[in-house]
């Protein structure tokens, strides 16, 4: 049984059934067929299924360039992400993202772990489990999928979920340039530049996006370049080939945490000085990281049966991070690729679709912490070299059953490798030369799940699916140095039930899951005294919640309709919780039964999307989290989080070459004080990291097709 928030907002969101809405329909300048559909009706990629998100047997959350590109002002992907259940993303100062899934962020202090991610088949999850999510530019992308819970079956090692990313859709024969530029508050200033343009069997999209800030708090500052190719060629009937490249400099100060104290007084401050320990601005902390990546991609079809795509990928990445007690500076090398086969018998008695592949990813990286004397490296203190690779061979059967059930059943074997070694220094005390290796033992994680279709527009499914996640290399070899050998992977189980579907003419859309992840060796962070972190296996924790996203359209899409308002929805999300530790002993502590860190009972997301046939539209987006726990131990909560968020806009093409998009957006209109990502476990209890008070944004974008 849930807990009485479960009880108390189920029932307000039942009883607001029939005054919600959806996420995605018709606009004046449609930017994509997928921005015309119902939610429902949009085909999801999920488990290679290739189907409408209704007849899918997985908790899917989609993200449409409306979405991420119009509902917001400011070009971060943390809102858009934060409008889906089961997902919050952090950004604890600009640039910094944290992303979880179903709470797998307990484990990250900072960056994106335990979640795997894909474009378009490519990996941009490295070997080491490590996603750089603040490389990529919100304005080059026109479709994320978040498959939420465990996904190895398919995609390998995560607990947490699955992310699938898409570019911007490319017209056929058609060329398509937009130039943009916004302004806000706290000195942000971004523009950009979009070519796409498709001709024959061809297509190719370039995006340059810069952005910088100067922050809401002290030290606190952002500039970021992102360049991406994507392009597509196809070579004959039967093959296309496939282009990916991105380039983005990155660099982005951190504040850091405050007490709590600090916080009230002054939540614009980054972290004070102590007797022991300088502060923020005077060791110019920050992080500087450059990131290049290439991947091409092979896709061959047979015949309408049998098709398969093999991609290829390779990365660097140079990072330097000056921290308040030492300077981190690391190169990385990463190589990689993926095949995926599908083989379709839709003629026997039981039409099935098989896919089978592997997946193969390596990463080798040489990290040097230095002294940090006011922001200039120092003196070296630790030399080393950490080799990673994993790999992971997989196969999938879906079958169409009698009575209009659907069975999926998949399985994969993975495998994870660490190599370490560390060199002597010049420092007092050095350790001498040693190699050390961590082989997690190789696992086969299965996935069963069944759907079962009432009607044309509802769905039941039902899954049960294995979660393994070994740590990734941020926490055996953690920004202190030093490699952990003793922690073990995370092993779990998870059971979950959904029902998705519309009624009322398809006004009214829903999708409810429940579930039920039964974790084991779950990873944890620690900080030492001088606020380094390294990680540790806390025992078993019960994670049981709810999903729901309820949607009404008070106007039916219609291209043709005459009416004032092309678009005009309502539409509720809902995330409700019940993570606890069990078998957890800290010390002579038992914290059995105490609430997981960092993960909300209740959060509320709600919003309001209009469109008129003369080009206005307007969005407004309300979210709510109650208090949770900051630590272990849940001897402090946060504060209760109201966020309001309101954008306006004018969009209407101009001639038949010409289109004009004017906006003007709102952020924390309620000007509550808050934080956007706390720093769990926080020595010296700072937790805090105070996100901006009331600020605007403006834009424009003008774009030419021809």
């Amino acid at each position: 049984m849930f807990t009485s928030p479960f009880r108390i907002c189920l029932a307000v969101l039942c009883g607001s059934a029939t005054l919600s809405v959806a996420q995605s329909t018709t606009s004046v300048v449609p930017s994509s067929l997928e921005d015309t559909l119902q939610l429902n009706e949009v085909v999801v990629r999920g488990y290679a299924t290739n189907r409408r998100l209704l007849e899918t047997p997985a908790s899917i959350g989609l993200l449409t360039r409306r979405d991420l590109n119009q509902r917001f002002g400011t070009p971060t992907l943390v809102p858009a992400l934060n409008t889906l259940p089961g997902v919050r993303a952090d950004e604890r100062s600009p640039g910094s993202y944290r992303l979880a899934i179903r709470g797998s962020a307990i484990r990250s202090p900072f960056g994106v772990r335990n979640v795997k991610t894909y474009w378009n088949e490519l990996p941009l999850t490295d070997a080491g489990g490590n996603t750089p999510l603040n490389a990529l530019d919100v304005r080059s992308l026109g479709r994320i999928e978040v498959i939420k819970g465990p996904s190895g079956s398919l995609y390998g090692a995560g607990t947490g979920g699955t992310i699938l990313f898409s570019g911007l859709s490319v017209p056929a024969n058609q060329t398509n340039v937009e130039v943009s530029g916004l302004g806000g508050s706290y000195g942000l200033l971004g523009n950009g530049v979009s070519v796409q343009t498709g001709k024959n069997n061809s297509a190719i999209a370039v995006n340059y996006n810069h952005l910088q800030s100067d922050g809401y708090r002290e030290q606190s500052a952002l500039v970021r370049d992102n360049v991406s190719l994507m392009g597509s060629f196809g070579v004959s009937d039967k093959r296309t080939i496939s282009v990916l490249g991105l380039y983005s400099d990155l660099h982005y100060q951190t504040p850091g945490g405050l007490t709590e104290a600090q916080f009230r007084a002054n939540p614009r401050a980054s972290r004070p000085a102590t007797r022991t320990l300088p502060g923020s601005a005077e060791q110019q902390a920050g992080i500087y990281q450059k990131l290049g990546y290439l991947g091409l991609s092979h896709e061959y079809r047979w015949n309408d049966r049998i098709q398969n795509t093999t991609v290829l990928y390779g990365s660097t990445t140079d990072f330097a991070n000056p921290f308040i007690t030492n300077y981190e500076k690391r190169a990385d090398q990463g190589i990689g690729g993926r095949t995926l086969t599908q083989i379709r018998l839709p003629n026997g008695p039981l039409p099935t679709t098989f896919t089978v592949g592997a997946e193969l990813l390596r990463n080798f990286t040489i990290d040097r912490n230095f002294g940090n004397r006011k922001g200039v490296a120092d003196t070296i203190q630790t030399d080393e070299e950490l080799t990673a690779r994993q790999s992971t061979v997989f196969a999938q059967a879906e079958t169409e059953l009698p009575a209009r059930f659907r069975l999926t059943a998949g399985l994969s074997r993975n495998d994870v490798r660490y190599g370490f070694q560390r060199f002597p220094t010049r420092a007092l005390n050095a350790q001498p030369a040693q190699v050390l290796t961590r082989n997690f033992q190789p696992v086969w994680l299965p996935r069963v799940a069944l759907l079962r279709m009432f009607g044309q527009n509802v769905s039941v499914f039902a899954s049960i699916s294995t979660g393994y996640s070994a740590p990734s290399s941020q926490e055996v070899r953690p920004s202190a140095g030093g490699f952990n050998n003793l922690l073990n992977p995370e092993r779990g189980t998870n059971y979950e039930v959904g029902l998705r579907g519309s009624a009322l003419r398809s006004r009214l859309r829903f999708d409810v899951t429940g579930y039920q992840f039964q974790l084991r060796e779950t990873i944890v962070r620690r900080s030492d005294a001088a606020g380094a972190e390294f990680f540790v296996n806390a025992g078993r924790t019960n994670q049981r919640g709810l999903e729901a996203q309820l949607s009404y359209d008070f106007v039916i899409p219609s291209f043709d309709n005459t009416n004032f308002l092309s678009l005009f929805r309502l539409w509720n999300s809902l995330t409700l919780t019940d993570y606890r530790f069990r078998d957890y002993q800290q010390g002579a502590t038992d914290l059995s039964n105490n609430r997981l860190p960092g993960v909300a009972p209740t959060t509320f997301v709600t919003g309001l999307d209009a469109e008129t046939r003369v080009g206005l539209y307007a969005h407004l987006t309300y979210q709510f989290l109650n208090p949770f726990p900051l630590n272990d131990a849940n001897t402090l909560q946060s504060d209760p989080t109201q966020l309001l968020q309101a954008t306006l806009g004018f969009r209407r093409a101009l001639s038949q070459h010409w289109t004009l998009d004017l906006y003007a957006s709102g952020d924390n209109l309620l000007n509550r004080t808050y934080s956007l990502g706390y720093d769990l476990n926080a020595v010296g209890n700072r937790y805090y990291n105070a996100a901006p008070a009331r600020n605007g944004i403006a834009g424009l974008r003008v774009s030419m097709k021809w």
